[in-house]
């Protein structure tokens, strides 16, 4: 047999033994299948070393092994690329040197070490084109048909590369999921034509009340009662034709108790073959409440104007009866206990605003009347700044009815302002009772005016209680009930560590 016959079937048993290799490695996945590869690509083209390697994620000058074949199966290794014909692979494109590799390298190090004489490699592309990793053989002796070399490598490079590009995708689909799974905000994946949710991460599933499998069930209108399905399909019909890159917009979402809670949601969506949308969702409920409570402050500060002079007049016209002896003095301290009330309400001292202090203060005007017309009992109770704001406004606006219209409005009405710490079960309630009696004739109100309303929204939005107006004939009499943990950071048996006694109260209100 002539040396072109033996050539052919030297080069036709090295590719058989590839394909056959190839064949063998059908049903491996992941990082198995590269030690096998390796080892095939040793035999088909006769060489001692193997490296299927990628570059470093950690350092780019370096690049790591993930399977190495050295006479045998041998360890991962990091290498540099500087100076090496990896590098020229990874810069160049495929490459073979049939002799005397090392004086084409000098700065190779590991060619030395190895003692190779040649080397044959070729990149590994993703299916975007990008190189991902190589493959190259060393060997100590003369490649002798570097045609058949990188046809054989180019033969198991398909297979390498395709692999490694689903593993680091894979893995970073992973990660990635891992991260969205654990973030405090909520993300949805739903189906671009049936809108059925596919995943919804911990946030979402916590915050919602579902359970994966049940959110699997359901769509995105069946959690925003404020759309349709019809709605939701025109809603987002511009994201889905590529009118607009993104959508970003407020709304409600419905737990599966049926309470709601104000959303912000950030849509985007992904055609072709992915064909989902993808929402990432922030709970903007204390957001909500926070705009509310702006506003109800604001619409208060100008219901307090109003009523300013009305407390005046009131204040003017008690004192006055009393007699014309000291009035201005007398006058002047009233006032001053009325500005006490609103000093309460913005200052935040450490251990907390008095309940006693504040309702004192709020009640300032009428301090002449305390323990006969104005009865106070309560224990020690300290605030938090929002708690204290509420109450004492709260407080204000009873106060002031009292003056025009309720007890406080005649000479022998009065009322009695009590609270009282309960425990039921291991939570500790707050209830608050304000009650009039022997003012004029209580007459229920036609329409709720703003006064109600700020009594009823402000507690219930600082404190998650509830409130309770009652306009019995007899006198006007409210009920506010809270978890006492809503009020304030201590507990209702833990002694402050400042504060006045209720002689100290008692003289700063006195006539």
């Amino acid at each position: 047999m002539d040396t072109a016959s033996v050539r052919a079937t030297h080069s036709a048993m090295s590719i058989d033994v590839a394909i056959k290799t190839l064949a063998a490695t059908a049903d491996l996945v992941g990082e198995d299948i590269f030690p096998a590869l390796v080892e095939g690509i040793s035999k088909s083209l006769g060489v001692r070393w193997v490296f299927l390697s990628r570059p470093s994620d950690n350092d780019k000058t370096k690049a790591e092994t993930l399977a190495v074949w050295s006479d045998g199966p041998a360890e991962n290794i990091v290498y540099d690329l500087a100076g090496s014909p990896c590098a020229d692979i990874i810069g160049d494109g495929p490459c073979c040197y049939t002799d005397d590799v090392q004086s084409l390298f000098p700065q190779d190090a590991l060619l030395r070490e190895m003692g190779a004489q040649s080397y044959v490699g070729i990149p590994l592309r993703s299916s975007t084109g990008e190189v991902i990793g190589l493959l190259a053989g060393v060997n100590d002796r003369p490649i002798g048909n570097p045609d058949l070399s990188r046809e054989i490598l180019a033969l198991f490079a398909g297979r390498a590369a395709s692999e490694l590009e689903r593993i680091s995708t894979s893995s970073s689909h992973e990660r990635m999921g891992r991260i969205v799974e654990a973030s405090v905000s909520e993300a949805f994946v739903f189906d671009g034509d049936t809108c059925r949710f596919e995943l919804v991460n911990r946030g979402a599933r916590e915050n919602l009340g579902y359970c994966l499998t049940e959110l699997q069930k359901l769509t995105p209108w069946d959690i925003k009662p404020e759309f349709s399905e019809e709605q939701f399909r025109d809603f987002v019909a511009p994201l889905k034709a590529g009118e607009v890159p993104f959508l970003e917009f407020e709304t409600i979402h419905e737990r599966k108790d049926g309470s709601h809670y104000d959303v912000f949601v950030r849509l985007q969506y992904f055609g072709g073959a992915d064909n989902i949308f993808f929402a990432s969702i922030f709970d903007i409920t204390e957001r909500k409440m926070a705009e509310e409570r702006e506003r109800l402050l604001m619409r208060e500060v100008n219901h307090r104007a109003k009523n300013l002079l009305s407390i005046i007049q009131v204040v003017a016209r008690q004192t006055a009866a009393a007699g014309l002896d000291d009035f201005a003095d007398r006058f002047e301290d009233r006032i001053a206990a009325l500005a006490k009330s609103h000093d309460l309400l913005v200052e935040n001292p450490k251990e907390g605003v008095s309940l006693r202090d504040l309702v004192c203060a709020q009640l300032g005007h009428f301090s002449q009347l305390f323990g006969s017309r104005v009865k106070i009992d309560g224990p020690i109770v300290r605030l938090k700044s929002a708690a204290a704001q509420s109450i004492g406004m709260a407080l204000h606006e009873l106060s002031t009815n009292a003056a025009k219209y309720g007890s406080l409005s005649n000479d022998d009405g009065s009322v009695e302002i009590e609270w009282q710490i309960k425990h039921v079960g291991n939570l500790e309630t707050f209830k608050l009772t304000w009650q009039e009696m022997n003012g004029p004739e209580v007459v229920p109100p036609t329409k709720t005016g703003f006064g109600s309303t700020l009594i009823a929204s402000s507690l219930r939005a600082s404190l998650r209680g509830a409130v309770e107006i009652d306009y019995a004939r007899a006198g006007l009499h409210v009920t506010v009930t809270a978890p006492y943990a809503s009020l304030t950071e201590m507990r209702h048996d833990e002694k402050p560590k400042v504060g006045c006694k209720r002689r100290d109260l008692n003289r700063r209100y006195a006539d």
